[in-house]
């Protein structure tokens, strides 16, 4: 009986620590791109995807991807932790001149 309950004692131990270790591994060495894509399929759920599009990858800091859409396209950077973020173009402000007398 003892055999019996300390057996189930490592398999459970060991269960959360291969979990640990599976999720420290996916925090220091990057995300797999499957995962992500699901991750962006997840959140633009609501909306038809035609295309995803990888523009810049750069390991343990960010993913950049262009996303088209049936409207139009919008850019989506993944953080680690798969953290999605919308990027947002910026807007040109013009600048208004002084009128001076020359």
């Amino acid at each position: 009986m003892t055999a019996l309950t300390s057996a189930l004692y490592y398999i459970v131990i060991g269960a959360v620590f291969i979990y640990i270790f599976i999720y420290a591994y996916d925090f220091f060495y990057g995300e797999k791109p499957e995962k992500q894509i699901k991750k962006i399929h997840k959140h633009f759920r609501k909306e038809t995807i035609k295309k995803i599009d990888t523009l810049e990858v750069e390991p343990r800091k960010y993913t950049l991807y262009q996303v088209t859409l049936e409207n139009g396209f919008k850019k989506v950077k993944l953080k680690p932790g798969y953290k999605v973020v919308n990027i947002v173009a910026k807007k040109e402000t013009k600048k208004k001149q002084k009128k001076g007398t020359v």
